[in-house]
């Protein structure tokens, strides 16, 4: 297959999961808008009786949501930057997709966390989870509060990020060394056939 029918492939399957992963993007923040809607309204008429209510619906359908933008980002970088030559438009469509990816993972999911952990759930230091024995402790009594296991797990989730995120960029500039070491593409023919100039 020739570069130009690869990119051709490429653009039409990127498109088809921008679209995709948009609807279900969309479909998924309406559930999550209907998933917060009171159950009556203020002259005591039922609301959408068949919407189930509560955090956990509406963390599966932000999560739902967040999916379907992510295979619509994907999809953009499928079509407009995956095997192309890089120009300043793709360049900064790239910058826009990198930017908001790290918008999604350094902002949108941990304030969603703390926003389930704090306002939901209420782990506060008031909430006293995994008792520490007292040997350990010369007969103190001590134990770990539902924030601590929250900011651990914020934490925790905000190094390992950074920690793949760094892995990730490094990864990819020494592909992009190796794919300059071996030189520009051969051009082949519809055959299968490498191309090659003649002079006269």
């Amino acid at each position: 297959m020739s570069q130009t029918a690869a990119q051709q492939r490429y653009l039409r399957v990127g498109i088809i999961l921008m679209v995709a992963g948009a609807a279900l993007a969309l479909a998924a923040a309406y559930a999550v808008h209907l998933i917060g809607l009171p159950e009556e309204n203020s002259f005591g008429v039922e609301l959408y009786p068949s919407v189930p209510r509560g955090w956990v619906p509406t963390l599966g359908a932000q999560i739902i949501s967040l999916s379907g933008l992510l295979v619509a980002m994907a999809g953009m970088a499928l079509a407009f930057l995956y095997k192309r030559e890089m120009t300043w438009a793709r360049a900064s469509i790239g910058a826009f997709l990198f930017t908001g990816l790290m918008i999604i993972l350094y902002g949108v999911i941990p304030n969603e966390f703390l926003t389930v952990t704090q306002s939901t759930l209420d782990w506060s230091s008031l909430k006293e989870w995994v008792p520490i024995p007292s040997v350990l402790t010369f007969g103190n009594e001590i134990s770990i509060s539902a924030a601590a296991i929250k900011d651990l797990i914020g934490q925790g989730y905000i190094l390992t990020v950074t920690v793949a995120v760094a892995v990730t960029m490094w990864k990819w500039q020494d592909r992009a060394k190796r794919l300059a070491e071996q030189g520009p593409p051969v051009k082949v023919s519809k055959y299968g056939r490498p191309l090659t100039r003649v002079e006269r």
